[in-house]
């Protein structure tokens, strides 16, 4: 597996890009960690997921699909996140009336 080579001036350059608050520690993984196991306490975002729309804090919505799915945030691909933001600010503008759930997102893109 690949290495990532972010920078800390990178990663300060994203909390600036994406608003991300001082409060969120943003870390680049160390020289044996892998994406697939980060430290406890911990998520692994990709960056291509904050370029799609993907923020933190993680809006309630998010957080909701990622729980009743079991999912953590790297395992949606960014296209996923794409779609998942822009089906949610679709449904905001739309007459539904109700608010979107995890379940509407599920018929739409069926997790594997």
């Amino acid at each position: 597996m690949a290495r990532s080579r972010i920078t800390e001036g990178e990663l300060e350059n994203m909390r600036l890009s994406y608003d991300i608050p001082a409060s969120v520690i943003l870390r680049a993984p160390g020289q044996k960690e892998c994406a697939d196991d980060p430290p406890e306490g911990f998520v692994v975002i990709y960056k291509l997921a904050m370029q799609q729309g993907l923020r933190v804090p993680m809006h309630h919505f998010f957080r909701e699909v990622l729980k009743d799915w079991n999912f953590a945030p790297c395992w949606i691909t960014p296209n996923g996140w794409r779609q998942m933001v822009a089906s949610y600010l679709l449904w905001g503008f739309s007459e539904a009336g109700e608010n979107l759930t995890s379940r509407e997102i599920e018929s739409l893109y069926r997790p594997c």
